[in-house]
């Protein structure tokens, strides 16, 4: 049996409860499919570690933050944030730890920055040693919907402190200044308590301040941004979201120690995320791959409406909630949306049969006929004869020369 010394290995490492062990043969096997050519089986093995690593990402677990890291006064539900002093408008919002919230899905590089940023508050000690302290401030940025804000509150969630949200609508102001003082009571109130201190929508305060478009308050606003940036260092943890970096002034960029992109998902993000935005349905693996090389360049939340969608539809169609009931609710879903820049998308919207005809011809997508038959509902045979057809080809062509 091909592969067997590696699958020995494996199971020897599982029984003796070697977690590291267990990790290290995995790999070795997958790297062994992977150089064998083997793709579908492969495959399989991402998923399984995919569905291992969702487990653990759905419970996880808070930092305690040393009080000699993060100073300041504890925040409490009685505590009534600042205030714009000509129009009443509250400078800022807070949400305080309580309720477990679902951890984000990332990419790999995206997780493992966001989990060693929750390391460095877990062993500071071992910082130390370098005379560095846990990172404080942190710039996210990428486009929307991608889960950047989600991010700030499992941050703030995991080291257990209050989130203090700023309220751009009570920051800016119309009277000349107002802006600006309302960023510094702003920053003076979170710098009083132990605290996240969440800056959404930056490039609203961050802008570039030779930006023609921009009249010379502008300058003011971004200065006292600046100025108490400079001084948040050493009183708690900033983080700053923007779905428009190119906005930005270049000195922001300084004054956040870390910077994390976070764009649409891959394909290995879109399928954990079908995953949970499908629940409480549980559909076989071919299924969530299917859907997720569908709606393959958009965004978290586009992903959670359309699943949300495919959930009403099929639930009112009366069908099981099984892989063809779900093929034809997302077919039905992707029908009714104005339109589609992904070509997988718009063949199954408008030729379902064509879609089909695509994804057995594409070598990077590693599922069966017979795995493409049990989710879509379509026959073996049928399935057989549209690879041959190519028919998503004459279908693209036609549409392309509409």
């Amino acid at each position: 049996m091909e592969h067997f010394s590696v699958i020995q290995s494996i199971i020897r490492s599982g029984l003796a409860g070697d977690q590291d062990g267990l990790d290290k043969q995995v790999q070795r096997l997958l790297t062994r499919l992977e150089k064998a050519g083997q793709t579908k089986e492969a495959t399989t093995v991402r998923r399984l570690l995919q569905s291992a690593t969702d487990t653990k990402e759905l419970t996880p677990s808070r930092v305690e933050v040393s009080r000699a890291m993060i100073t300041g006064e504890v925040l409490t539900p009685d505590t009534n944030p600042p205030i714009d002093r000509e129009t009443g408008a509250q400078l800022c919002t807070i949400e305080f730890p309580g309720a477990q919230r679902t951890a984000p899905i990332y990419e790999v590089d995206v997780r493992e920055t966001i989990q060693g940023l929750l390391d460095e508050w877990t062993h500071p000690e071992a910082l130390r040693c370098v005379e560095v302290d846990p990172t404080r401030s942190l710039l996210i940025f990428g486009p929307p919907g991608s889960g950047k804000t989600m991010t700030a509150y499992h941050i703030a969630q995991n080291l257990n402190l209050p989130l203090v949200m700023a309220r751009i609508d009570g920051l800016i102001s119309s009277f000349l200044g107002t802006t600006a003082r309302n960023i510094a009571n702003l920053f003076e109130f979170a710098n009083r308590y132990a605290c996240v201190l969440l800056l959404d929508e930056f490039d609203a305060l961050a802008k570039q301040r030779d930006d023609p478009q921009e009249i010379g308050e502008i300058k003011r606003v971004v200065n006292t941004l600046l100025q108490n940036l400079d001084l948040r260092r050493d009183h708690g943890v900033t983080i700053a979201i923007t779905n428009h970096d190119r906005l930005l002034d270049p000195a922001v960029w300084r004054r956040f120690e870390t910077h994390v992109h976070i764009g649409e998902p891959n394909m290995e993000a879109s399928i954990r995320l079908v995953k949970r935005f499908l629940l409480p349905i549980k559909p076989d693996e071919a299924t969530v791959s299917i859907i997720a090389y569908c709606l393959q360049g958009r965004s978290g939340a586009d992903l959670q409406r359309i699943c949300t969608s495919i959930k009403r539809t099929l639930a009112l169609s009366g069908k099981e909630h099984s892989g063809p009931g779900i093929f034809q609710a997302l077919s039905a879903v992707l029908a009714r949306l104005p339109s589609h820049d992904h070509a997988p998308a718009k063949l199954l919207a408008t030729d379902p049969d064509a879609f089909v005809s695509l994804i057995t011809n594409d070598n990077h997508f590693a599922i069966s006929q017979l795995e493409i038959a049990a989710a879509t509902g379509i026959s073996k045979s049928k399935i057989s004869e549209l690879k041959k057809s190519n028919r998503h080809v004459a279908v693209m062509e036609a549409s392309h020369a509409k």
